[in-house]
């Protein structure tokens, strides 16, 4: 067992008083009602889950089976649910909710979410992305699953945001200079030019609000296509993002009857590299100078969307 610093136990034990408080407060609305938080997770769970049966209920809740025994002979009582002898194990059966136990959880459900409108009420937007980022990095690392994003077109202003990103990740990770934001703003504002006739496109991986990765796609000629700015944020690598963006970038050049790709990237961006591989990139050219405060080879990867016989 890892030896933790008595102040990172003790910090963990208080923000779980703290936020014990805040579920207290959240779980009044449930409390103020007939049903006790438990009985109204009950109800939750059968709505939710298919073909529930009373020993999946309990194993997703953790209840003592006879208190599960009570709610449900109650809840049947009270005509919320109906029982049906399953047809896979005839020892067992489904429990669903009728009308009636669809709206006793309908209004349940209405209450608990004006409860937290209310709380998020005085929060900015920021607060509440930051909020969801937060729980959502807990729900991660809890259940070990990975966090998730969703690609999307770039919205105005982006471009600058995904700039920092570069100049951060860049300068932390490889040690380029300041000289590397030139070139960012330089290679944005040719792309801008070309995105307003529809011959380049942007997009990111959004998570929560969130940019968490970005690529974009820049005409080089009326043939040739160069990708651009193609990162994910350390913290979502290993999640399928980066595909998802190059299957993005990839489509858009076939849509807009782009012949080839090409990419400049240097050596030591080698799972950048090994991605490319797998899309049938392939190094054309080496380029080893001084540039951005330090010595790098740069290469050019090609890609070909079309037979070579029919570019000519």
């Amino acid at each position: 067992m890892k030896d933790i610093p008595e102040n990172i136990t003790k910090q963990i034990r208080a923000f779980n008083r703290f936020y014990t408080g805040i579920i207290g407060a959240l779980n009044s609305s449930v409390l103020n009602s007939p049903f006790s938080l438990a009985e109204a997770r009950v109800l939750y769970e059968i709505k939710h889950t298919e073909n529930a049966t009373a020993s999946e209920i309990n194993l997703r809740l953790g209840l003592d089976p006879g208190y599960l025994s009570r709610i449900i002979r109650r809840f049947e009582h009270d005509e919320l649910l109906l029982k049906e002898r399953s047809p896979a194990d005839g020892r067992a059966y489904n429990l669903k909710l009728t009308s009636r136990g669809e709206h006793v959880l309908s209004v349940l459900e209405k209450v608990s979410d004006q409860k937290v409108a209310e709380m998020l009420e005085s929060m900015s937007g920021v607060d509440v992305n930051t909020l969801l980022q937060s729980m959502d990095a807990l729900t991660s690392i809890f259940s070990g699953e990975p966090r998730g994003a969703s690609v999307r077109p770039g919205k105005p202003g982006e471009l600058g945001f995904v700039a920092a990103q570069h100049m951060d990740f860049y300068m932390k990770e490889y040690s380029l200079d300041a000289s590397f934001e030139y070139y960012l703003f330089e290679g944005m504002t040719n792309f801008l030019k070309n995105r307003d006739s529809g011959t380049a496109g942007f997009w990111v991986a959004d998570h929560n609000g969130t940019v968490v990765g970005s690529i974009a796609i820049d005409r080089e000629d009326e043939k040739t296509a160069k990708l651009r700015w193609f990162l994910v944020h350390p913290e979502f690598q290993g999640q399928g993002i980066g595909r998802r963006l190059m299957d993005q970038a990839i489509e858009f050049c076939r849509l807009n009857l782009y012949h080839r790709i090409f990419l400049w990237t240097f050596s030591e961006l080698r799972s950048a590299r090994h991605l490319y591989e797998l899309y049938g990139f392939s190094p054309t050219e080496e380029v080893r100078h001084e540039i951005w405060g330090r010595e790098i080879s740069e290469e050019r990867w090609d890609f070909l969307l079309v037979d070579p016989e029919e570019d000519l």
